[in-house]
């Protein structure tokens, strides 16, 4: 059976937070997203360990991001602008903020303090979210380890979702897990 297909338009995630100030992330997402491919941009996604009523029992799931060409346009310019690994970790956030919100809802999310260990907290949930981006394909599974660990640690002892994506021109990949307050407690999970 073929993975479950969610398709959306990148300018939607403003929609979806706005209480947040968004355009920063999703104008990166396709200054990313676009040098490997066209609109729309289709992720593979591996999820573990996610509670989710539109996921089901599957533990993956496509992803179809689109974009309006002037999006497009303010891309090129960012791309101009700033380096490469900004722009691939703010349009991670962007990726996760989509997840975030169709996949899992975490509802409004808050930013954290710096340095502590995740970047967003959901009270709905009780729950933080960290995220890392990547456009080296091989460096995924090390980068999620990594992530996993640090938002494990989080003040707030709260479960733990992380997304870590990676961009590439042999295609884009994100792994998205849940780590529950016992494994944050024990110090066990999956990296």
């Amino acid at each position: 059976m073929a993975p479950r297909l969610l398709r959306c338009a990148i300018e939607e995630v403003a929609d979806w937070h706005p209480h947040l100030y968004v355009e920063p992330y999703t104008v990166a997402f396709v200054a990313v997203a676009g040098q490997y491919s066209t609109s729309p941009a289709l992720f593979d996604v591996e999820c573990s360990n996610i509670a989710s009523r539109w996921l089901g029992k599957s533990a993956a799931c496509r992803l179809e991001v689109s974009w309006q060409d002037d999006t497009a346009e303010k891309a090129a310019r960012l791309r101009a602008t700033m380096q490469a690994g900004p722009l691939v970790e703010l349009a991670a956030v962007a990726l996760a903020l989509i997840l975030g919100n169709r996949i899992v809802p975490h509802g409004r999310l808050l930013v954290t303090d710096h340095g502590g260990r995740a970047d967003y907290r959901s009270r709905k949930r009780k729950a933080v979210l960290e995220v890392s981006g990547t456009e080296v394909p091989g460096e995924l599974g090390r980068r999620h380890r990594e992530k996993v660990a640090q938002a494990q640690g989080n003040p707030f002892g709260w479960e733990a979702y992380v997304v870590v994506c990676a961009f590439s021109a042999s295609g884009h990949r994100i792994r998205f897990t849940r780590h529950p307050v016992e494994e944050v407690q024990h110090g066990e999970g999956q990296g």
